[in-house]
């Protein structure tokens, strides 16, 4: 990604921060990925997605690189201009709390992805093996531990989260104040005890971060990453 970042036929000068801005800009291509993959599973709940933006987007795109490519091999440009397409992706992908009517658009989503993907492919970057500065040498069984892992956590979360239902009163009956606020301060007390076990989940997902196991935690459920390990931990 460096180089694709540099024109061929201008001068480079190595230096942590450029390096830096590379390997951000593959973590940033990465993250949209795993979101976009996310929403495509069911994961992310967001609201209705433009098609029509993002098909268009796509296809700007796309005559955009090919386009720089023809023109004495701009990959700066191309690389803009598939960052720019990201940018439109993620503004798409914000999360809410409720799902929308409207169908998932996983199609425009999957057409995107297999376009990044490609592309990457075709300059020589695979985000699989570890050019994002990230160890993904984890066998099937370690991947298989970490989801069970993460969905005990969500189990866990989604009952310290849950409040009990409200009593329905009877029909024509009217719930008095003093019911209601005891109501109000049982949810309340419920929330204070369970309260621990939030803690214990955020525990969790700070200690695996150490790891470079990122937890995403979603709407109604929580994804995960491997990402790159901190590092007070490669020094230890």
């Amino acid at each position: 990604m460096f180089c694709l970042r540099s024109g061929y036929r201008s001068a480079t000068e190595y230096s942590d921060e450029s390096m830096n801005d590379a390997k951000n800009i593959l973590q940033i291509i990465s993250s949209f990925m795993s979101s976009a993959t996310a929403y495509m599973k069911g994961q992310l709940t967001c609201d209705t997605i433009r098609e029509d933006v993002l098909w268009e987007r796509l296809s700007h795109t796309k005559a955009m690189v090919k386009a720089s490519c023809a023109d004495d091999f701009d990959t700066p440009r191309a690389v803009g201009a598939i960052m720019d397409l990201i940018h439109h992706g993620n503004r798409q992908l914000k999360a809410v709390t409720k799902e929308a009517e409207s169908p998932r658009s996983a199609v425009v989503f999957g057409a995107i992805i297999s376009y990044i993907q490609e592309f990457l492919n075709t300059t020589g970057i695979s985000l699989d093996d570890g050019q994002v500065a990230v160890e993904r040498k984890h066998s099937a069984m370690l991947s298989s531990v970490i989801d069970e892992l993460v969905s005990f956590r969500v189990q866990v979360r989604d009952f310290a989260l849950a409040t009990p239902k409200t009593s329905v009163p009877a029909e024509g009956a009217i719930l008095s104040k003093e019911a209601k606020q005891q109501q109000k301060e049982k949810r309340h007390q419920l929330l204070q005890e369970r309260e621990p076990l939030l803690q214990a989940c955020d525990r969790l997902r700070q200690d695996l971060a150490v790891y470079g196991i990122n937890i995403k935690d979603r709407s109604t459920t929580s994804t995960w990453e491997l990402g790159e390990p901190s590092k007070e931990l490669e020094k230890s």
